[in-house]
């Protein structure tokens, strides 16, 4: 049961690890859950059954190479939970303006490098802005 507890944690790990750094993500297995779901639970699921049967084969028997591994296997698991965990919340905050509030001033670069303000005399006509959060 040790082994197969070492074998989900190191997999979940690595699962982790090669969809946070591959080039085309979209391509692997469960991208969407790990990446874009707010918590991704099946990658922590994975992480907890793995420590679950690491603390479970202790009542197997206990040896002595049993306690460092279920110590790395811990490590792994608290670390990579509170990773993902703690970057799943975002502070209560409100960063939308209110109706009849001015609009904040801003500068932008577009793709010929000419920057955009409204204190660079923009058009003050009625227009709407769209700023998409950068997850990629």
């Amino acid at each position: 049961m040790l082994w197969a507890s070492l074998f989900l944690v190191l997999a979940a790990v690595a699962w982790f690890v090669r969809s946070a750094t591959a080039v085309s993500p979209e391509l692997l297995f469960g991208y969407e859950q790990l990446i874009h779901a707010r918590i991704p639970w099946l990658l922590l699921g994975t992480l907890w059954l793995g420590a679950a049967l690491g603390l479970l084969s202790l009542r197997q028997g206990r040896r002595w190479f049993h306690y460092p591994v279920l110590g790395v296997e811990l490590l792994l698991v608290g670390g990579l939970s509170f990773y993902m965990l703690a970057g799943s919340f975002l502070p209560e905050s409100e960063l939308r303006v209110a109706v009849g509030d001015s609009f904040p001033g801003y500068a932008l670069v577009d793709q010929d490098g000419r920057s955009h303000s409204l204190e660079a005399g923009e058009p003050r006509k009625p227009a709407l802005y769209v700023f998409y959060r950068g997850d990629w």
